[in-house]
């Protein structure tokens, strides 16, 4: 008897695991919309859906995390692309309206008689460390002659020297070769300023001479070259010498390193 039993144990463990589930089927108690087979499976898998429902909201908090850094990359990369090209605008904007700026200064220089204006663009400074020469771009419907006066509403830059088609040597009044008759404002005392490569001395003044720092000197007109009463330079030194005659430096009344547009002075109308 016990080796028929012995022999019969598979088919008597699937009934009792047949008669346990129907038993359970059968003391389902329901608690709403609960069971106690579903709080027993919910007691036992728990854990593992939390940590399921915890690996989820990670990815999915992770990932929207990730898509809001690429969208803000994005937004931000767009938003510095636009500034630059704000920038580049604003400064172009600001270089046009300077360049307008001076081009409306240039309105501000009054020809004198017998004399028409030419506007012409400085094109560069040359002839460092001893000469100093401007090249100017110049449209005329006449040839615009050497010796022609050549300014700024500051006051006078200097004058033609030399013409290639419609580029124009320009000899700055710095120069040293550079000489042109001038008169003090104040005092009208007469001389000849002389260029030093970036100042002006002003020769062939007395020491009795009634000249002092901060007088502004102008063309006088005697040199038959420049027309007179344009500002040459402001005097920054003024002392007397042994030779009888005073010693007077002048700063130039034009930036010679800032010049872009310039006006040609010439004799009747160009």
């Amino acid at each position: 008897m016990p080796k028929t039993l012995a022999s019969r144990r598979p088919e008597i463990l699937l009934l009792l695991f047949l008669a346990g589930y129907m038993t359970s089927l059968a003391l389902q108690i329901r608690r709403g919309d609960r069971t106690l087979l579903g709080d027993v499976a919910l007691a036992l898998f728990s854990p593992v859906l939390t940590v399921f429902n915890g690996a989820q909201r990670f990815t999915q908090e992770g990932l929207e995390a990730y898509l809001w850094q690429r969208d803000a990359a994005v937004r931000n990369e767009a938003l510095e692309r636009e500034n630059l090209l704000l920038q580049e605008e604003g400064r172009l904007a600001q270089s046009v309206d300077e360049e307008n700026a001076r081009l409306r200064r240039l309105l501000n220089v009054s020809p004198t008689a017998g004399y028409s204006l030419v506007a012409g663009r400085a094109l560069m400074r040359y002839g460092e460390p001893f000469g100093r020469y401007l090249l100017v771009s110049c449209s005329a419907s006449a040839p615009v002659l050497s010796n022609t006066p050549v300014l700024v509403p500051e006051g006078l830059v200097g004058k033609v020297q030399g013409a290639s088609g419609e580029f124009y040597r320009v000899i700055l009044t710095t120069d040293p070769s550079s000489a042109v008759g001038v008169a003090s404002q104040r005092t009208q005392v007469h001389g000849v300023a002389v260029g030093d490569g970036r100042l002006l001395n002003v020769r062939y003044v007395t020491n009795e001479s009634d000249v002092k720092e901060q007088d502004v000197f102008v063309t006088s007109g005697e040199d038959g070259v420049f027309p007179p009463g344009i500002p040459v330079g402001t005097a920054v030194s003024v002392s007397d010498g042994g030779d009888f005659l005073k010693h007077i430096v002048l700063a130039p009344a034009v930036s010679m390193d800032s010049l872009s547009w310039v006006v040609l002075q010439v004799h009747g109308h160009a």
